[in-house]
């Protein structure tokens, strides 16, 4: 069965349920249903056919939740569009996924997201109030959905995933539940974070609740905690920050989470302190550890066994998961990690994405096919992430790249520096990341043209990449540096550059 066919099915037989819970409101599956009806019609009556990518542009919430589900009925893909990025971000990632119209949650003020044509725009609430003649569409397509990730060229990477990804997801969350209390989740995950796909349905599927959380409380730890407590929400997808912020807030609100069974992270590199260990050793619940690139989704899964004094810093990213195969390039043959092997990982199975919309040299680069040593070959997909095997499960030990991690999210460099390298009066310009783990901040190291007519300015700076790029991009330090130390090679030597610099800006 289909994912569209699964989820219209669930809500067919559990039509009286809570499907979502936003804002005070409860919605039923017979309402998702009807809105997610609507929405797949009044897409079709506007040329949307299967293979179309059609932009959401709008917030976690009923309406977005919604229309998810009804531009997967109209076989189409979501293309995760947040208010809060920049037009200019907007418009480059709508120009990279090919989106065909974009849909725009109508308390979300229009933006101009390029010059293309063939681009319309229709809000959820019109489609929503569409006359619907006749049965609604619940077809499947080629792609689910398409998320843009930082791209070294300065131009966002569109990575289009299949809908088998999300069914096997879907499957093995049902098949691996293991408590007798339903699913009841957070919807926390930031638009644009495939996290969020995962959390629609993987509570959907099980005919669970959605719990929405708007911006404010997932900012704030207290209302979270509180959040938690008032909507006894059974799991939570959480990034590493968002759980050390409420392990903190948890003993002060005096909650007790009693219904709490899984709080499961992702993102960037689980870190677990004594304020997570005291969180965890007063609740009845199960801390997961999750790992996955967008280009795959979930791959990896550890669940934190024992007592919380006893766990690691650094937990292991796990063993695999939904189907993957965790392999490591030998010779340039695909083999399986042996105990105390360190390599990059290659991850291949049905978890692949299909690649770079509109790009495929750069989707023949890092999904290539190759022989595995059990004979023939295998597509996979090469991360870029240096792992080892240690105790039978895989340890993160870093990246044979430039990519950094800030706060959760996948930062190429290039794509910052390609923003500063078009700001008047620079020259050059490197970014690299100081510190480690959640506390990663981005420092830009500037070279100035000799030919300009004044010294850089940092609000000039800072502001170019804010007006392009989104805020977790935006270097929080601008240093100015006479040229940028080179490698043998003729590349920036990125490590020298801690300790270089004349001023700061």
């Amino acid at each position: 069965m289909s994912l569209t066919d699964a989820l219209v099915a669930v809500c067919e037989t559990q039509g009286s349920r809570i499907a979502v819970h936003h804002d005070g409101t409860e919605y039923t599956y017979a309402q998702l249903a009807e809105a997610s009806a609507r929405v797949a019609t009044g897409l079709a009556d506007r040329g949307v056919v299967p293979g179309d990518t059609v932009g959401l542009l709008a917030p976690r919430g009923w309406w977005r939740c919604a229309a998810v589900l009804g531009i997967w009925r109209a076989g189409a893909a979501v293309v995760a569009l947040d208010p809060a990025l920049p037009p200019e971000r907007l418009a480059r990632i709508v120009g990279a996924a090919g989106i065909a119209l974009v849909l725009r949650d109508a308390a979300v003020p229009s933006v101009d997201l390029g010059p293309e044509a063939h681009r319309a725009e229709a809000t959820v609430q019109n489609l929503h109030g569409a006359a619907a003649p006749g049965p609604a569409p619940s077809l499947t397509g080629p792609v689910a959905y398409v998320v843009a990730t930082s791209g070294s060229t300065g131009t966002p990477k569109c990575v289009a995933v299949p809908p088998v990804v999300l069914e096997d997801l879907a499957a093995w969350h049902l098949n691996t539940w293991e408590w007798p209390r339903a699913p009841r989740t957070t919807h926390t995950a930031s638009v644009g974070f495939d996290v969020g796909f995962q959390e629609l349905v993987a509570t959907w599927t099980a005919g669970a609740t959605l719990v929405v959380v708007d911006d404010t409380v997932r900012r704030d730890p207290f209302l979270l905690a509180a959040l938690l407590h008032e909507q006894a929400v059974v799991r939570a997808f959480l990034p590493v920050t968002s759980l050390h912020a409420l392990a903190v807030a948890v003993p002060v609100t005096g909650h007790r989470l009693t219904a709490l069974r899984e709080i499961v992270v992702s993102g960037e590199r689980l870190v677990v302190n004594e304020e997570v260990r005291r969180l965890f050793a007063g609740l009845d619940a199960t801390l997961v550890n999750q790992y996955g690139p967008s280009e795959t989704h979930v791959v990896t899964e550890h669940r934190l066994p024992g007592a919380p004094e006893d766990w690691p810093v650094h937990p292991p990213l796990g063993g695999p998961a939904v189907g993957a195969e965790l392999l490591r390039l030998a010779d340039g043959v695909l083999a399986p990690f042996a105990e105390g092997d360190e390599a990059e990982l290659v991850v291949a199975g049905c978890c692949l994405a299909l690649g770079y919309l509109g790009d495929d040299r750069l989707t023949h680069a890092k999904f290539p096919e190759l022989p595995h040593v059990a004979g023939g070959s295998r597509r996979g997909y090469l991360t870029g992430d240096l792992v080892r095997l240690e105790d039978g499960l895989l340890h993160f030990v870093g990246r044979i790249d430039d990519q950094l991690k800030v706060r959760g999210y996948r930062v190429e460099p290039g794509e910052v520096e390609a923003v500063l390298g078009r700001v008047p009066g620079v020259r050059r310009a490197a970014v690299i990341g100081h510190g480690q783990d959640r506390t990663t901040a981005l420092h830009a190291y500037v070279v100035p043209d000799p030919d300009a007519s004044g010294p850089l300015d940092a609000a000039a700076l800072r502001a170019a990449c804010a007006a392009a790029l989104p805020d977790y991009m935006v270097p929080v330090r601008y240093i100015v540096v006479p040229e940028l130390p080179l490698t043998a090679s003729g590349k920036v030597a990125r490590r020298a550059l801690r300790d270089s610099g004349t001023a700061r800006v």
